[in-house]
């Protein structure tokens, strides 16, 4: 019998081995192709990112030019009378805003009482763009963009009831033969007869707003969509909607004395105190000043020369009232210690457009004090008052307390920047 051995064991693998690790799905651990820019996880984030960033941009743009917009002539008319004389006497060529024509659905809801809520109307967009940059509540940005949105509506709603007027009411009822159209301009209440209207340059930035209104729609809207889709966590800096909070500073905040003082100072002398007295016996003290032009008056004054693109009545209600909620605003951010970039931004906004306010008003009372007259003032002695340099040196306080603030803000994105890359990648 011949003798019979086990197999000895050899090192090969078995032939079937090598079609298993061929047929292993690509992404597996054998996967090692590299991985193009902005097709990793993060990137339908930082895309989200780019389309908020885009529509808060354009909401801003919105607001703002619909703010110029309400205030801009809509309409050219040809009128018998001016703001200073009734409906009789030589032809006059006018530039009409929606305000002078009553922003027809407002007027049929307050009447001649009107105008305030218009002016509250055309600011107020305005008002609620800085919510739209602010990163700490989402709820509140979520509002906002409520806001916001109820706002481009209604606004939207009064500019197109004027272009009805302008573009087909009017020219209707003027063709018919009936003779001129006798309507009061607001809010100065004169009436005047209008032989012939046609569409201004400021019925063409309707369009313009509206455009930019439905951009920032459509990029907030694909933002939405990309952040539902990005469900890969990844580092703040990348997402941009993780936030960490280190906790406000308990030492004090540097600057936020100057600001909150400056801020003070600038209300008590921009809306308290005349700027421009007549007949004063007594020189002009800071607690004992004679009562004489307000700064609305001064305003409308110095912004009558800007009336073929500008109406001067924006001084009474709307541009102070951008002022003073805007000034409430950065008091209330900087109490808060909400010190980032984008308060110092808006606040450096806010600081310039103050002072543009101030240089017009301190124009308007100085044609008050060398021709009061001329700008339907009573004849008198006047002369400037204290009001003028309050302001500016207030403004001058919140300047210098926003330079700290600054550095407040930037030493805070640079920390947050050193956390996120430690190794400085």
């Amino acid at each position: 019998m011949e003798d019979q051995h086990p197999p000895t064991p050899t090192s090969e693998a078995p032939p079937a081995v090598a079609p298993r690790l061929a047929e292993q799905p690509q992404g597996g651990p054998g996967d090692l192709r590299p991985m193009w820019p902005g097709k990793g996880p993060g990137a339908g984030a930082r895309l989200s990112r780019r389309y908020a960033l885009a529509a808060r941009a354009l909401a801003t743009v919105c607001a703002l030019l619909a703010f110029y917009v309400s205030w801009a002539p809509l309409a050219t008319a040809i009128t018998s009378g001016d703001l200073n004389q009734g409906p009789t006497g030589p032809l006059y060529r006018f530039g009409l805003t929606a305000a002078e024509l009553g922003a027809a659905p407002l007027h049929a809801l307050f009447g001649a009482g009107f105008f305030g809520p218009w002016s509250v109307l055309t600011v107020l967009g305005v008002l609620i763009s800085p919510l739209l940059w602010q990163t700490t509540f989402r709820w509140l940005r979520w509002l906002a963009i409520a806001l916001y949105g109820c706002w481009l509506v209604a606004i939207m709603i009064v500019f197109i009831a004027t272009a009805q007027v302008i573009l087909s009411a009017l020219p209707t009822q003027l063709s018919a033969g009936g003779g001129p159209y006798i309507a009061t301009l607001y809010p100065y209440t004169t009436r005047v007869a209008i032989y012939h209207i046609s569409p201004a340059f400021g019925l063409w930035l309707v369009v313009v707003v509206a455009l930019l209104g439905l951009a920032a729609a459509a990029c907030a809207a694909m933002s939405a969509l990309r952040y539902q889709r990005a469900r890969v966590p990844v580092a703040p800096s990348v997402q941009g909607e993780i936030v960490t909070h280190t906790g406000r500073p308990s030492h004090s905040l540097p600057g936020s004395g100057a600001i909150t003082g400056g801020l003070l100072l600038w209300a008590w002398g921009f809306f308290l105190l005349p700027w421009a007295t007549v007949n004063c016996a007594q020189s002009p003290l800071l607690l004992g000043s004679c009562q004489g032009m307000p700064v609305t008056s001064a305003l409308q004054i110095g912004l009558g020369d800007a009336r073929t693109f500008f109406d001067p009545s924006a001084g009474l209600v709307a541009i102070t009232g951008l002022l003073l909620v805007g000034a409430l605003g950065i008091l209330l951010a900087v109490w808060r210690r909400d010190i980032t970039r984008t308060l110092c931004s808006w606040a450096t906004a806010w600081l310039a457009f103050a002072l543009i306010c101030a240089a017009v008003a301190v124009a308007g009372a100085q044609r008050a004090v060398s021709d009061a007259p001329s700008v339907g003032l009573p004849a008198g002695d006047w002369r400037g008052d204290s009001g003028v340099l309050i302001v500016f040196l207030a403004l001058l306080l919140v300047a210098i307390g926003l330079i700290p603030l600054w550095a407040v803000a930037v030493r805070a994105v640079q920390r947050r920047a050193a956390t996120s890359d430690p190794q400085g990648a």
